[in-house]
C-alpha cells in the first residue's frame, strides 16, 4: 500500500520478505518434533507437491517484494533528513528514481488520459513538485540555505511539505516565453528563498491565502527603481515594507476588485513597482478623489492622458511632479505603469522604436498595450510583443498552464528518450488545444497620444471634434439656503452643455467618495458649462468658495448669475488631485430664484468639482 509523503514503514531491520516468512524465504521446513503422517507410497507425491508449493510461494514472495519496493513512497523523513544533512542532491536523485517508476517503461503505453490521471495522484504531485523545487533552486544552494540558520531549516521544513505553496512559487517563476519554458534551463535565485523566509518570519499570515501570494511575489520580484527623469528615481522600497503596504491597502479595500483574484505572477507586476510607498498611497487617493470613475472601471491607465506631453515645468522628485509638470514618452510610460500598480493592477513598461508606453492587465484578464503602437512594435519583460501575448495568454488559462508545466516537470530525469518524447508530445498537444484567442497585434489604446514623440506616426489631421453634449440632474426645486448659506452639490445641476476637442463626454457625473455626486470637466474642452437653480435670500454680494481638485497648475472656472453679465474668476489650486477649498470670490446675486452658471475656460487641463457654497457678505 502506498504511503503518503511524510509517512513510511518503520524500519525493523528486516525486509518485507523476511517479515512475511520469518527470515526463511530460501527454504521451508517443518517445525521441530513435527512430521506429517503420510503413507510411504504417497511420500514422493507429497514431497513433489511441497516442492511445487515452496517454489510458488517463493516466487509470490519475490514478486510481492518487488512490487512493494517499487510502490514505496518517499516520506517526510527523507526530506527532513536532507534538510538536516544538507544532502539535497541525493534526495532529488531518489525522488527522480521514484517518479520514473510511475511512468510506463514502454513509451507506447504513455497516453494523455494516463498522464492526466497520474497528475491527480496527490502523492505523485507532491513528490514531483518537491523534486522540481530542489532542481530549480539548486541542491547545493538549498544545502547552504538550510545550514545557514535554524530559521532557514524550519522554513524549508514547512515549504517542502506544502505542495500548493511550492506549485505557486514554481509556476510564478516559470518564464513567460514559450521558448524558455521548452528549453527548461531556467533557475530561481536562492535570494528569493532568503527573502521569502524573512517575510514569512515577520508575518504569520504570510503562509496562507492572498498574503502568501503577496509574500511570494515580493520575494520573486522585489521593488525596483523607476526612471522618471534625471534625479527623479526614488530609492527602492524595502521588500517587507512593500509587502505590508499592499497587505494594508487590500485590508482597507483601497485596491481594485480584481486584485483579489490574481496569480502570484500577476502580483509580481504590482509589488515590484519602483515608485515609493508614499507615491503609491497618493496615487490611489488621487484616483478616488479626482477620477473615481477610472477606479470603478479599472481603467486608471487613462490618467496617462493627464500627463501633459511637454518638457516638464517642474523638477521631477516623485510621481506627483510627473503628473503636475508633464513629460515626454519616458515619464509618461513610468507614470502609466505606476498608477496601475498603485491601484492593484499588473502593469509593465513597454519599449517601442524611439518611444515608450505601457502594457497592463485589463479587468477581463487580457493584457493590452496603450499610448503608442501595438504589440507588433513592442518589447517588454525581455520579450517581443507577440511573444509576451503568447505567454500571457497561456498564463491566463491557469489550470491548463499548471497542467502543462507539471508534465514538463515530469519529463525531467526520465531515463528513456522515448518516454521523454512521448510526454513532451502530449503536453504540447494539451497546450495547443487551448481556445484560440484573437488579438489585434497592431491595436493600441489611444495611439494618437504618442504623436508628439519621435518615431511614432502622428494622428491624422482634421479629426472631428467630439459631439455636443446636453444633460441634466435637476433636483426637485431650486436650492434653498440653510442658515443663510447656499450649499450646492456639484451634481445638482439643472442643465449642461459642452463639446470636447477629441471626443468623449464634456462632463462626467460620478459618485464621490466624500459623499454625494461630483462632476469632472475633462481636459481640452471646446466649451462647457453647467447651471444650478438657487434661491438667494437677499440681493447683494456673496462670497463663493468651491471644493475642487486639479493635477496641473493654472486652472480656472468662471461663475456668475444669469441676472448679471459680470462673472467671478475662480482660481483652482494645484492639489495633486486631492480636494481643497478655493480662495473666496465675490459673486453678485439678485433676491429669489435664479440660475448660477459655472463655465470652463477652453483648453483647461481637467478639474474635479465636488460642491460649492455662497455666503452673503456684510458691508
Amino acid at each position: 500500500m502506498q504511503q503518503p509523503p511524510g509517512r513510511r514503514p518503520v524500519n525493523t531491520g528486516t525486509t518485507h520478505t523476511d517479515r512475511l516468512t520469518g527470515g526463511q524465504a530460501s527454504r521451508l521446513s517443518w517445525p521441530t518434533g513435527f512430521q506429517p503422517v503420510v503413507a510411504q507410497a504417497d511420500r514422493q507425491d507429497a514431497l513433489s507437491s511441497l516442492t511445487g508449493i515452496r517454489l510458488a510461494l517463493c516466487a509470490g514472495i519475490s514478486l510481492l517484494f518487488s512490487l512493494t519496493s517499487q510502490a514505496a513512497d518517499p516520506g517526510a523523513k527523507d526530506l527532513d533528513a536532507a534538510i538536516t544533512s544538507g544532502d539535497f542532491a541525493a534526495c532529488a536523485a531518489n525522488l527522480t528514481t521514484w517518479i520514473g517508476r510511475k511512468v510506463p517503461v514502454d513509451a507506447s503505453g504513455i497516453t494523455e488520459d494516463g498522464l492526466k490521471t497520474l497528475l491527480k495522484d496527490p502523492t505523485l504531485n507532491a513528490v514531483l513538485t518537491q523534486r522540481q523545487l530542489i532542481t530549480k533552486f539548486g541542491a547545493a544552494n538549498l544545502t547552504a540555505f538550510a545550514k545557514a540558520s535554524p530559521d532557514n531549516s524550519k522554513f524549508l521544513g514547512w515549504l517542502l511539505h506544502d505542495t500548493p505553496a511550492m506549485e505557486m512559487c514554481l509556476e510564478a517563476a516559470t518564464p513567460t516565453s514559450l521558448r524558455a519554458r521548452e528549453d527548461n534551463t531556467w533557475t530561481v535565485p536562492i535570494a528569493t528563498l532568503e527573502l521569502w523566509q524573512k517575510l514569512a518570519a515577520a508575518d504569520p499570515e504570510a503562509k496562507d491565502g492572498i498574503y502568501l501570494k503577496l509574500a511570494m511575489a515580493t520575494a520573486l520580484l522585489p521593488p525596483g527603481r523607476v526612471n522618471i527623469g534625471a534625479g527623479g528615481a526614488p530609492t527602492p522600497a524595502d521588500p517587507l515594507v512593500r509587502y505590508n503596504h499592499f497587505k494594508t491597502a487590500y485590508k482597507n479595500k483601497e485596491l481594485v476588485p480584481s486584485f483579489a483574484k490574481l496569480t502570484v505572477w500577476d502580483y509580481t507586476k504590482i509589488v515590484s513597482s519602483g515608485a515609493s510607498d508614499d507615491d503609491l498611497a497618493w496615487g490611489r487617493e488621487m484616483i478616488r478623489t479626482f477620477r473615481p470613475d477610472l477606479g470603478a472601471t479599472e481603467m486608471v491607465v487613462d490618467m496617462t492622458g493627464l500627463v501633459w506631453r511637454r518638457n516638464s515645468t517642474v523638477p521631477y522628485s516623485n510621481m506627483k511632479t510627473v503628473l503636475q509638470g508633464g513629460g515626454k514618452c519616458g515619464p509618461r510610460s513610468s507614470f502609466a505603469v505606476f498608477i496601475n500598480q498603485a491601484c492593484g493592477i499588473p502593469a509593465i513598461g513597454v519599449g517601442q522604436p524611439a518611444h515608450a508606453c505601457v502594457a497592463w492587465r485589463g479587468v477581463d484578464g487580457v493584457w493590452r498595450v496603450g499610448y503608442g503602437k501595438g504589440w507588433a512594435a513592442s518589447r517588454l519583460d525581455g520579450l517581443t510583443g507577440p511573444e509576451f501575448v503568447e505567454g500571457s495568454t497561456a498564463r491566463a488559462q491557469v489550470a491548463r498552464f499548471s497542467q502543462v508545466e507539471h508534465l514538463r516537470w515530469l519529463t525531467t530525469g526520465l531515463p528513456d528518450k522515448a518516454q521523454f518524447n512521448a510526454v513532451m508530445t502530449i503536453l504540447q498537444k494539451i497546450a495547443k488545444d487551448a481556445p484560440d484567442t484573437k488579438v489585434d497585434m497592431n491595436a493600441s489604446l489611444k495611439p494618437e497620444e504618442a504623436n508628439a514623440d519621435p518615431g511614432v506616426e502622428a494622428a491624422k489631421p482634421g479629426a472631428p471634434a467630439g459631439k455636443k453634449d446636453t444633460s441634466t440632474t435637476a433636483p426637485a426645486g431650486p436650492i434653498k439656503p440653510v442658515n443663510g448659506i447656499l450649499q450646492v452639490s456639484a451634481g445638482a445641476y439643472i442643465k449642461q452643455e459642452g463639446q470636447t476637442a477629441f471626443g468623449g463626454p464634456s462632463l462626467i457625473l460620478q459618485d464621490s467618495h466624500s459623499g454625494g455626486k461630483q462632476i469632472y470637466f475633462p481636459q481640452q474642452l471646446v466649451f462647457c458649462w453647467v447651471e444650478y437653480a438657487i434661491d438667494a435670500p437677499a440681493a447683494g454680494k456673496y462670497e463663493l468658495t468651491m471644493k475642487t481638485a486639479a493635477v496641473n497648475d493654472g486652472q480656472f472656472l468662471q461663475v456668475g448669475s444669469d441676472a448679471f453679465n459680470a462673472v467671478g474668476l475662480v482660481r483652482i489650486p494645484m492639489t495633486h488631485g486631492l480636494w481643497a477649498t478655493t480662495a473666496p470670490v465675490d459673486v453678485k446675486l439678485v433676491q429669489g430664484v435664479q440660475n448660477l452658471r459655472v463655465t470652463v475656460i477652453p483648453g483647461q487641463r481637467g478639474v474635479a468639482l465636488h460642491s460649492f457654497e455662497l455666503k452673503a457678505k456684510t458691508e
